[in-house]
């Protein structure tokens, strides 16, 4: 059964006049006569009656053209709905993202994208960047968004995408509270709370090296795989720890964030993705994140 011929009955059903009809499909008499015998041919039933004076429907016409309307108005936003998946405007993204980047970097992100690309939705799931890595090469993620440094492996992509500065994070009972600035080298004798470095290796050790390259060798008490349980253990007295800004840009916590005022490394979140083709919705949002970024 073809498109066409549907398209056809029903404006002949609308307006029952052969004449409008041709006008408004583009055809010929002849031809809309032969389109609506084939169609009847194929049904099986006559679904007009005519004669020199007046178009009617049949009871069988009225009956197709009931579905027919409904079906078709299926059909055509099928084929709007394809048109638009094709061009990457409809669609699931599937992302995981560090507990700093869910803080502004990815809403901001996807609310500019989805102003002028409405019918994206996007699974966002708070993920810790080994596991990320891992759902990156399985398939189970599209996009991830962690913080460097981080080994990619052969199958994945990284594109640095946000940078920022390292601060001291203190209690706010600690005199170093009352800082404007402290060099690393004043927290030498200080207790510290650190990233874990299973779930992020990279980064710990990134950390570290910083601490290291200072002279501080720092005596862990605990560790933890989120930032935000490093700044509660931060509040609760348990140590202080070197952190991306934006860990504390948005904390309620006890914590008071000290600017470095040595020249040390920034801190990096990077875009993550596999090397395989992605579905096109996944690749337009890639190249928004990385057009709109640093």
């Amino acid at each position: 059964m073809e498109l066409r011929h549907i398209r056809s009955f029903l404006s002949l059903a609308k307006t029952l006049n052969f004449s409008r009809t041709s006008e408004i499909v583009h055809l010929s008499q002849p031809a809309l006569t032969l389109q609506i015998q084939a169609l009847e041919n194929e049904i099986g039933v006559k679904l007009f009656e005519r004669d020199r004076r007046k178009t009617v429907l049949t009871a069988a016409g009225a009956a197709f053209q009931r579905e027919a309307t409904g079906g078709l108005a299926q059909l055509e936003q099928g084929i709007q709905n394809a048109r638009l998946a094709a061009q990457g405007k409809l669609g699931v993204v599937r992302l995981g993202f560090v507990s700093t980047a869910g803080q502004s970097l990815i809403p901001e992100l996807i609310n500019q994208y989805r102003a002028k690309n409405p019918l994206v939705e996007f699974s966002l799931r708070n993920i810790l960047t080994a596991d990320q890595g891992q759902m990156l090469e399985e398939g189970s993620l599209d996009l991830g968004f962690l913080r460097l440094p981080f080994n990619p492996g052969p199958n994945l992509e990284v594109a640095a995408i946000h940078q920022e500065n390292f601060v001291v994070v203190v209690p706010s009972s600690h005199p170093l509270a009352r800082r404007s600035g402290v060099r690393l080298r004043e927290a030498v004798n200080e207790t510290f709370v650190l990233y874990d470095r299973p779930h992020a290796p990279g980064f710990h050790d990134f950390v570290l090296g910083i601490l290291t390259k200072a002279g501080v060798i720092p005596a862990i008490s605990q560790v933890a795989g989120e930032m935000p349980t490093l700044i509660s253990l931060i509040a609760s007295g348990a140590g202080i720890s070197l952190l991306p800004e934006s860990a504390v840009k948005h904390c309620r916590a006890a914590v008071v964030a000290c600017k470095v005022l040595d020249k040390i490394p920034i801190s990096e979140i990077a875009l993550v993705w596999r090397k395989k083709a992605a579905p096109e919705v996944v690749e337009q949002f890639k190249k928004f994140v990385l057009a709109n970024t640093i």
